[in-house]
């Protein structure tokens, strides 16, 4: 079987070790090549890597994840839970990826950590956003009727509210944002509503731009669920930048202003790093660096500011995330080109 190079790198470096564990960021680097450039023979070659020694081959699991298969996902649940609980020292990771793999089995014992800690609720909560629940229905809307309203739960627990099959609590995610859920636990919110599809998209939009959700906040860890809400509903960052700019042009305000554009930024930021979060509704193709290179740092045909010339205008010359703008500017011109140099080479 052919393996990527990063593959072969992370197979070989370990091997080359006394010890099991390889350097960590080193690792989860090369696993990140694998993760966008691999295939289900690089998820086979590292299974075994990874249950040698879970925590310490942590940054593996998204590659099982996106790479497995169903089998994949049997063997590696046989290996790292005992007695209906994850073993000692393996990464809550795995209840997603089996989840992901659509390893329809693990449905019950994913549904059982949904109220552990923080990591291990999220992560069961992601994993059983890829399984039909269909026994789990009631389940689900008891658990969401016991929290609704709350300040703080279960935060990805809402992600859920799909499955109950009831379409009106999109209405009741958006209001318990609003009024309710504290900023600190908010992302399984923004996250579930955008998982309504083509409906929830006015909402969406609108919670965005909110203040008080504060979507896109980096201390909180809602921005990464905003952006892969915006992945979901196909709302690409040229389209949010228009509706930037109308927002710009129409609200005087300098806060607002300051707030909508930080929140762009925000998102820009996490596209530059070509996040992934897990969620396979979020991985659409999103647009091509250079096409955002041009929407965003070109002079426009309207003669409008492009993003530079608007944050030097919001937030003022001098201001850091002034300095951030540039800096991503520099990013996604680099970024293009090496997205150009892959389509040179895989057209060969």
């Amino acid at each position: 079987m052919t393996l990527s190079p990063a593959t072969q790198a992370i197979l070989d470096r370990c091997a080359a070790d006394d010890a099991t564990e390889a350097a960590w960021q080193w690792e989860s680097m090369a696993a990140g090549a694998v993760l966008r450039h691999g295939g289900p023979a690089d998820a086979e070659a590292l299974l075994p890597l990874f249950l040698s020694a879970p925590a310490a081959h942590e940054a593996l699991v998204p590659v099982l994840a996106r790479h497995g298969d169903r089998r994949l996902a049997a063997r590696l649940l046989e290996a790292t839970v005992d007695g209906g609980r994850l073993r000692d020292g393996v990464p809550s990771g795995v209840l997603h990826a089996v989840g992901r793999l659509g390893y329809a089995p693990a449905t019950s014992l994913l549904w059982e950590h949904v109220d552990d800690s923080h990591y291990v609720s999220r992560d069961a909560c992601l994993g059983l956003l890829h399984l039909p629940c269909g026994d789990l229905r009631d389940a689900i809307t008891e658990a969401l009727e016991k929290h609704e309203g709350s300040a703080l739960f279960p935060e990805f627990l809402p992600v859920l509210a799909p499955r109950t099959g009831d379409p009106a609590w999109l209405d009741r995610l958006v209001a318990w944002g609003e009024n309710h859920a504290s900023v600190d636990c908010n992302g399984g919110l923004i996250l579930g509503i955008s998982l309504y599809g083509d409906r929830a998209r006015p909402a969406f939009t609108r919670l965005l731009w909110d203040g008080r959700w504060e979507a896109c906040g980096t201390g909180t860890g809602s921005a990464l669920w905003t952006y892969a809400g915006t992945r979901v509903l196909g709302l690409g960052l040229p389209q949010l930048y228009a509706d930037l700019r109308a927002r710009l042009r129409t609200c005087a305000d300098p806060d607002v202003q300051s707030d909508a554009l930080r929140s762009f930024v925000t998102l820009l930021r996490l596209r530059c790093a070509d996040v992934r979060t897990g969620v396979e509704a979020a991985e659409v193709q999103p647009e091509n660096f250079d096409t955002l290179y041009s929407v965003l740092f070109t002079p426009a045909p309207d003669g409008g500011d492009t993003l530079a010339e608007l944050a030097d205008r919001v937030f003022g010359s001098d201001d850091p995330l002034s300095d951030e703008v540039r800096d991503l500017e520099d990013a996604l011109r680099v970024a293009a080109e090496h997205e150009w140099a892959l389509r040179a080479v895989t057209s060969r």
